[in-house]
């Protein structure tokens, strides 16, 4: 019988570490089966936030000289002009954006601020080009070059293309 009690003493122990370990797998299987479908929700719910965040988030337009010049070739002078006035702005020691600059200045009529960034575009690189430019505009400010103000950009006709085409054609009728 002492080899009986042993018996039994061994298989209690056994039926104990079996209990535990029930448990412990019982208790396992409740969390994942609990935690897991709450992760997948929680993801769906983060990922769908993430995205009309981002949808609703407005992103900043990089604008560079090409927008300037659309603007100018639409017609849009002023906000050519601002656009350039950003552009130069971040990089003022680029001769080729005082140069843009004063195109789209030209363009909108405003002869002197054109003047102004005709003639640091020729200082910061003296080229033949930057100086026949600075030196038309002095001309067209000094009155030596008669033309209109809004009529670098093309809009309003020569005066004497206007003036023989209707005089050769004679009275209407």
């Amino acid at each position: 019988m002492n080899d009986n009690e042993h018996i039994l003493a061994e298989l209690r122990k056994i039926t104990a570490w079996a209990d535990m370990q029930r448990k412990v797998t019982k208790w396992s299987l409740i969390i994942v089966a609990v935690v897991v479908p709450v992760l997948i929700v929680l993801g769906v719910v983060m990922e769908r936030r993430v995205e009309t965040s981002l949808d609703q988030a407005t992103p900043e337009q990089k604008v560079d000289w090409y927008d300037v010049d659309q603007n100018v070739h639409r017609g849009d002078f002023d906000k050519a002009i601002q656009i350039g006035q950003k552009l130069i702005f971040k990089t003022p020691d680029s001769p080729e954006a005082h140069r843009r600059l004063a195109g789209a200045y030209l363009a909108a009529g405003r002869i002197q601020e054109a003047k102004y960034h005709c003639a640091a575009a020729c200082r910061l690189f003296p080229s033949e080009e930057n100086e026949k430019l600075l030196a038309a505009i002095e001309m067209r400010i000094k009155g030596e070059n008669p033309q209109p103000d809004g009529a670098a950009n093309g809009s309003q006709p020569f005066g004497s293309e206007t003036n023989s085409t209707s005089s050769a054609a004679g009275p209407r009728r």
